[in-house]
């Protein structure tokens, strides 16, 4: 028969050390660690050496023109001149002026109204002569120059309507040998010279200057609708110029592009064409300028421009509205 288990022997004692094992293959990459805080700010180094100079720019645009300024204090009256030639004679008897006075035998009211204001005209610039300030303002440049025949051109005070002098405008009277003008500036006068179409050149259409960005319209200080009428009754003639200016950059090239003029109106315009800007000479440092004329007496000043949009309008140009002038 087989016997019962017997108890478990003593443990032996520890044995001798084993031989060192082969080294083990290389771990994975643990994980990335947490940042680490920032290092303190080191010193500021010393400056550098200086660096060498640069190109020379480009030359600057040509400026414009700026207004004229204002007149001087009045200077004291010169001495009296030589006694004028007679003038030319009506050659109409008292008879022949009584029968105009009449017409089938009743009193011709507008005849003799239009006497009594020329007489009271004639009158007051005897007695009280305009000399060009804000309180005496005469009604155009050809009046103060008749009242004052040695005045130089300048800058004058004038009201067309002869109403009350508050609301008079300042006036560039040109007086020369062949003409006296009654002239007025825009207040801006220039419209800087940039890329004004490179966002809006719309194919086929027109862009109103007035409409773009930093656009505006032409505007004449004090030069109201009532004063405008009455110096344009005042006048015989109204001339007016528009000077257009490529980049010195660009030149005026062989092809057209249509330009408009909004008239005093604001429902009129005037339709043009101008030399259209291509590269040129880069050396070339003055704009390239064209000018256009304009003579009517009803539908000056200018009041806006506008440029036909399309390829090719991403130069730079820009306009000089000159004064308009009245005679």
């Amino acid at each position: 028969m087989k016997g019962e288990k017997g108890d478990d022997g003593i443990d032996g004692s520890q044995g001798k050390a084993g031989h060192i094992g082969r080294r083990g293959e290389k771990g994975e990459m643990g994980l990335v660690g947490l940042p680490g805080l920032d290092g303190m700010k080191g010193n500021i180094g010393p400056p550098g050496p200086r660096g060498t100079a640069g190109m020379p720019g480009l030359p600057g645009l040509k400026g414009f023109q700026g207004l004229p300024g204002h007149p001087g204090r009045r200077g004291y009256p010169g001495p009296p001149g030589t006694p004028g030639p007679p003038g030319p004679s009506l050659n109409i008897t008292l008879t022949e002026l009584k029968d105009l006075m009449y017409v089938s035998d009743r009193p011709n009211y507008p005849l003799i109204q239009t006497l009594l204001d020329s007489l009271q005209r004639e009158l007051r610039l005897l007695v009280d002569p305009p000399d060009g300030s804000k309180e005496f303002p005469a009604t155009t440049c050809l009046e103060l120059w008749l009242c004052h025949p040695n005045y130089s051109s300048g800058m004058y005070y004038i009201d067309p309507n002869q109403g009350s002098p508050a609301d008079a405008l300042l006036a560039y009277c040109s007086f020369s040998d062949t003409s006296k003008q009654t002239c007025l500036h825009p207040q801006d006068s220039q419209v800087p010279m940039k890329a004004w179409m490179e966002e809006s050149s719309t194919e086929g259409s027109f862009q109103w200057l007035s409409s773009l960005e930093q656009g505006f319209q032409f505007y004449y200080p004090a030069a109201s609708v009532v004063q405008m009428r009455f110096l344009r009754l005042h006048s015989n003639t109204a001339v007016q110029k528009v000077t257009y200016s490529c980049h010195p950059g660009h030149k005026l090239g062989q092809s057209d592009r249509d330009v408009k003029f909004l008239a005093d109106t604001k429902k009129q315009s005037y339709l043009g064409a101008l030399k259209d800007c291509v590269p040129g000479e880069e050396s070339v440092s003055a704009p390239r300028e064209s000018i256009f004329e304009f003579e009517d007496l009803h539908l000056l000043p200018l009041r806006d421009v506008a440029v036909m949009g399309g390829e090719n309008v991403t130069h730079q140009f820009g306009f000089t509205i000159g004064p308009v002038c009245f005679s």
